[in-house]
């Protein structure tokens, strides 16, 4: 976090600090982030997804990639509401 007087917290003589592991954290937590930011669009947008002119399979691909995202984390929820939309893609 940054302080008030814009200093990172770094310490250059600071030999346990990993900048290759700051950068790895910094690209899971954005993929994370992203992967919320999708989340919420698929399921905030429901008839859209399911409705839209994109084949069932492109569209059921592509959830399935959120949904194994979400399996890894073991964030079941989320996973549920996926397979709902799936569903009710395939019903089409």
């Amino acid at each position: 976090m940054i302080s008030d007087d814009g200093d990172f917290g770094f310490n250059e003589e600071d030999d346990n600090w990993d900048s290759m592991e700051y950068i790895g954290d910094m690209r899971d937590n954005s993929r994370e982030l992203m992967m919320d930011v999708v989340y919420s669009s698929i399921v905030n947008n429901e008839h859209d997804v399911v409705n839209s002119l994109t084949s069932n399979s492109k569209k059921i691909e592509a959830i399935k990639h959120v949904l194994h995202f979400f399996e890894e984390g073991e964030d079941f929820e989320k996973c549920a509401e996926l397979k709902k939309i799936i569903d009710k893609i395939n019903i089409i």
